[in-house]
C-alpha cells in the first residue's frame, strides 16, 4: 500500500501571516507625521519607530502573505491541464506565472481589482529581503518609510488584496481556496 501527502504551505503561511498582523495591530500606536508639501501635522496608526517586536510582526505578515500567495499560484500551476506540462520554475516570478496562467486560459488578467495590491506585496517583499540604501529625510519631520509601509491601513489593504486574489484565482482555476475563511488544514493526504 502506498500513500502520500502534501504540506499546505499556502494555508499555514496565510494563517501565520494573518496571526502576525492581528498581533501587530494590537501593538500599533498613533504615529506623528507631516504633509511633505506644507508641513501640516497628522497621525496614522502604525508601528512605533523603535518597536522591534511590532515591526518584526509586520515583516512576518508581509513575508507570510507573499509565501502563501506564491505557494498557491504554484499549486494552481500544477493543477492546470496545460501549465502543469511546463516547468513552473522556468516561467519567471510569481506574477509572471500568474499572468501566464491567465493568458493560456484566455482570461483577462488586467481586470482584477487586487492586481496592484499583489504587485505591491511582492515589491515590499523584495524591498525587505534585498539590500537597500538608507533613506535620508530633509525638511519637516516625517515618519519613516517602514512606518507608512506597515501602517494598519496599508497592511489591511494588502491582506484584503491577498484574500480576494486567492479566492478569485481558486474559483477561476478550480483549486479549493476555502482556507481564506479560516478553514485551515496543514496536510492533504493522497492515497
Amino acid at each position: 500500500m502506498t500513500y502520500g501527502y502534501r504540506l499546505n504551505v499556502e494555508q499555514l503561511m496565510l494563517k501565520r501571516a494573518n496571526n502576525c498582523f492581528d498581533e501587530a495591530k494590537k501593538r500599533m500606536v498613533k504615529v506623528p507625521d507631516s504633509v511633505p508639501e506644507s508641513g501640516k501635522p497628522y497621525f496614522f496608526k502604525g508601528p512605533g519607530f523603535e518597536d522591534d517586536e511590532t515591526i518584526a510582526l509586520c515583516i512576518e505578515a508581509i513575508l507570510g502573505w507573499a509565501i502563501a500567495f506564491e505557494a498557491f499560484v504554484n499549486l494552481v500551476w500544477h493543477a492546470h491541464p496545460i501549465a502543469k506540462e511546463e516547468d513552473e520554475r522556468s516561467s519567471g516570478n510569481t506574477i509572471d506565472k500568474l499572468k501566464k496562467l491567465y493568458k493560456i486560459s484566455r482570461l483577462p488578467y488586467g481586470d482584477s481589482s487586487w492586481r496592484a495590491g499583489i504587485q505591491n506585496l511582492f515589491d515590499m517583499r523584495n524591498y525587505l529581503v534585498h539590500y537597500k540604501d538608507p533613506v535620508v529625510y530633509i525638511g519637516f519631520s516625517f515618519a519613516a518609510k517602514f512606518q507608512h509601509d506597515f501602517s494598519e491601513r496599508s497592511m489591511q489593504r494588502i491582506q484584503q488584496d491577498v484574500l480576494c486574489a486567492l479566492k478569485e484565482i481558486g474559483g477561476l482555476f478550480g483549486v479549493e481556496a476555502g482556507f481564506i475563511d479560516g478553514n485551515y488544514d496543514h496536510l492533504v493526504y493522497r492515497y
